[in-house]
């Protein structure tokens, strides 16, 4: 295959993959809820549960929430040619901070499945407890603690991987160690997110609990249609050096 099919095509596979997650993030966590509708959580078990993911997904059916965990989780491997399109913008490949940033970029891809599978769990193990006899409740609470402890561990882990490797490459970009010029490295997925911040003033909204669910995938988006508009041309041509 040539080299520029290969970018061509992992610039294609990145913006899937981006579409995929933003549909998958809206689907399985895009709720903007206020918690003193439901005052089972945000007052007669707020000392034993985080009320705010507690509270998150009771709007969203059983079928809603699988589709939003299975859309993106099943496509998680189309950011690996994403990934692997930002390291070819390296100067140099083989330089450790390079391959350190790649390899960083890739582990993150791989954590990415379980953290967003695990809403959908959580979820409904918390319409299990909202919806059940009080009978039930200590055990299904005990059970929900368990659910909300792995999705800390796995989405949180995730997240921080995924934002450390975008500053490595963000840093790399300004120190010059790419072929992009030093104002790029603010158009990173990490920067993009950042300046979605604002968002969260927004009044309360249907858009506003999407925009917020998605933040970092509609980060991904941006990022990867902006270096395909700004940067196709110095990824495709042979100056760049086959890895």
């Amino acid at each position: 295959m040539l080299y520029t099919t290969k970018i061509k095509w992992s610039f294609i596979a990145s913006i899937l993959a981006a579409v995929c997650w933003i549909i998958g993030d809206m689907f399985v966590a895009g709720f903007d809820v206020d918690p003193g509708e439901y005052p089972l959580f945000s007052k007669t078990y707020a000392e034993q549960v985080d009320v705010g993911i507690a509270v998150l997904m009771l709007k969203g059916s059983s079928e809603r929430l699988m589709f939003g965990a299975l859309i993106a989780s099943m496509t998680a491997t189309l950011f690996l040619p994403g990934v692997w399109l930002a390291y070819q913008y390296f100067n140099d490949k083989s330089r450790w901070y390079a391959w350190g940033t790649y390899f960083v970029l890739i582990v993150s891809v791989m954590l990415m499945p379980l953290g967003h599978a695990d809403f959908y769990y959580t979820g409904e193990i918390y319409k299990a407890i909202y919806h059940s006899d009080p009978v039930a409740h200590p055990y299904l609470l005990e059970t929900a603690s368990g659910f909300t402890k792995v999705l800390y561990i796995a989405w949180g882990t995730a997240i921080v991987v995924l934002m450390v490797g975008w500053l490595l490459f963000s840093i790399l970009v300004f120190m010059r160690r790419t072929q992009l010029p030093r104002w790029a490295a603010f158009i990173s997925p990490v920067f993009i997110t950042i300046y979605q911040l604002p968002l969260r003033f927004l009044p309360s909204s249907v858009l506003k609990g999407w925009l917020l669910a998605a933040g970092f995938n509609i980060a991904y988006l941006i990022f990867f249609i902006l270096l395909w508009l700004l940067f196709k041309k110095p990824a495709a041509q042979e100056t760049l050096k086959d890895s």
